[in-house]
């Protein structure tokens, strides 16, 4: 069977990364995983190929000499899988549906023209999938109840990617957290249960990019790598002796929980291993806000004393942060801002909190009739959907404070000023890498920013006081000061699009109160 897998657009995210891929002569920041470990699962004999809408790909003749189109997508997604259905269905298509957004909204993917949706874990739906194909069902909502064994996952099709398209690769360790997050849905599509492949599947997976050239970032998709530290640790001893062979060809990064600054030796082997990032999921500086959406663990720690540690041994910090949790008190704004200073944490990544369907959170506010109609629009779970239900403050309020924390953080003299703090703290020297040369479009986009930082900025001073420091104090690190500018110029523009974009939902809610007035 001719098959076409299809990754759908993306708006502008936190994540999107538009202007700092085009710099570098890329057209996408990740490839999608998803759908290459599919393309694994799926009979060797079908003729597969692969179209990511995310990275400029696609054409007419995709569409045309195709029989089947399998789609994925995440929440942020849905405007491009319903449009991706159509294209479908205009071709004459069968057309499959799977991913986050279609597990909580089966429904809607049917009544937008697909013959199936699966919900779950491919290992475990694609046999049901060819049962369904075969037997030419149409209509239907497949899936599985039990999540599968990931030891028995295949190596993805990394072969079916341009990865010149990309700024970055990435595997999968791990599904599933055992933590109880009321406003998470990890959980509810992947289990609490930790289920991982062995440390030889992700050895094998590395060396098929270290194969195939790839000698940049890989992102650990996992959404909690540590969540069981035992395998993690065995993971990461193996990592080590392999990247050190090949004279680290990689840096990592990955998200993982706070937890990780009690583990003295998970640290350091993930540090060993050439992990440079990682994102932490925060969520609030607010003991009582964590408590009642049953963020125990971070309750129970003193978050800045995480952070601080984690970051001196040798570890970026990206913080997950949300605001808009029930009885959240006035000022949210200020204790976030104080939080990235007292870390001097570069890149916050904050949403306003949004209800996923089945969550806990859903429920809750299903029960206390709080749910808003608009349910997962446009945008859901990205920075550009305002909250999906009535909050304990006014929305406008909270907004404001939301937009505030965006424009004061990623003002260009205070955000260079936290990545050289950041940096600085770092007590752990990197591992020593190989020579791998960038390519003359990196070396372009690295002397576009230095221009842009240096000369046209208004912030030019702070950005060669900062520069020329950062090769005086952390030379072995100082590149890593220019790749923060390089993604400062993602986020300078990104927080006018955050403004607008809430601004303008507020009004179409009927809102009287501007973001200037309650400013």
């Amino acid at each position: 069977m001719k098959t076409l897998l299809v990754n759908p657009r993306y708006p502008p995210t936190f994540w999107s990364f538009a202007s700092v891929a085009r710099m570098l002569g890329k057209r996408a920041v990740l490839p999608p995983l998803g759908l290459l470990t599919l393309a694994a699962l799926l009979p060797r004999e079908w003729e597969i190929s692969l179209i990511d809408l995310a990275a400029g790909q696609g054409s007419e003749q995709d569409w045309v000499r195709c029989d089947l189109v399998l789609i994925t997508g995440m929440h942020v997604q849905k405007q491009g899988i319903l449009e991706a259905i159509r294209t479908g269905k205009n071709h004459g298509k069968k057309v499959v549906v799977g991913g986050p957004w279609v597990f909580h909204s089966p429904q809607e993917a049917l009544d937008a023209g697909a013959d199936i949706v699966v919900r779950g874990e491919g290992e475990n739906t694609v046999p049901l999938l060819l049962e369904a194909l075969q037997s030419g069902r149409s209509g239907v909502v497949i899936e599985a109840a039990a999540g599968p064994d990931l030891t028995s996952s295949p190596t993805p099709r990394y072969d079916l990617l341009d990865a010149g398209r990309y700024m970055d690769m990435a595997v999968q360790f791990s599904r599933g957290c055992p933590f109880q997050c009321e406003f998470c849905d990890i959980t509810l599509m992947f289990g609490r249960r930790v289920r991982t492949k062995s440390p030889g599947q992700i050895l094998a997976e590395l060396q098929v990019l270290f194969d195939l050239g790839w000698r940049r970032t890989v992102f650990f998709v996992d959404d909690n790598l540590i969540g069981n530290p035992p395998r993690a640790k065995e993971l990461l001893r193996e990592l080590i002796p392999w990247m050190e062979q090949r004279k680290h060809p990689f840096d990592f990064y990955t998200q993982a929980s706070v937890n990780l600054a009690a583990d003295d030796e998970l640290l350091g082997l993930m540090v060993r291993a050439g992990f440079r990032q990682v994102f932490l999921g925060i969520e609030t500086t607010d003991i009582g806000s964590l408590k009642q959406a049953k963020k125990f663990q971070n309750a129970a720690v003193d978050l800045v004393g995480a952070c601080e540690k984690i970051n001196r041994a040798g570890l970026e910090i990206i913080a997950g942060c949300i605001v808009g949790f029930d009885n959240e008190e006035r000022g949210a704004d200020e204790r976030l801002i104080e939080f990235a200073l007292a870390n001097q944490i570069p890149e916050m990544f904050l949403t306003l909190l949004q209800a996923a369907p089945g969550t806990d959170l859903w429920k809750r506010l299903e029960r206390e009739g709080r749910l808003l109609n608009e349910g997962l629009a446009e945008g859901f779970l990205s920075q550009t959907a305002l909250i999906n239900f009535v909050p304990t403050r006014p929305t406008a309020e909270i907004v404001a404070e939301f937009v505030r924390v965006y424009e004061e953080l990623y003002e260009p003299r205070a955000y260079l000023g936290r990545a050289f703090g950041h940096l600085l703290r770092m007590a752990v020297p990197p591992p020593k890498r190989g020579l791998f040369l960038p390519s003359l479009r990196e070396i372009r986009g690295v002397a576009n920013t230095i221009f842009r930082h240096g000369v046209l900025y208004s912030s030019r001073g702070v950005f060669w006081k900062y520069l020329f420091a950062s090769l005086r104090r952390f030379p072995e690190r100082s590149v890593l000061f220019l790749i923060y500018c390089l993604r400062g110029e993602h986020y300078y523009t990104y927080r006018r699009t955050v403004k607008a974009q809430l601004q303008a939902l507020l009004a179409s809610r009927g809102k009287e109160e501007s973001l200037e007035k309650v400013s």
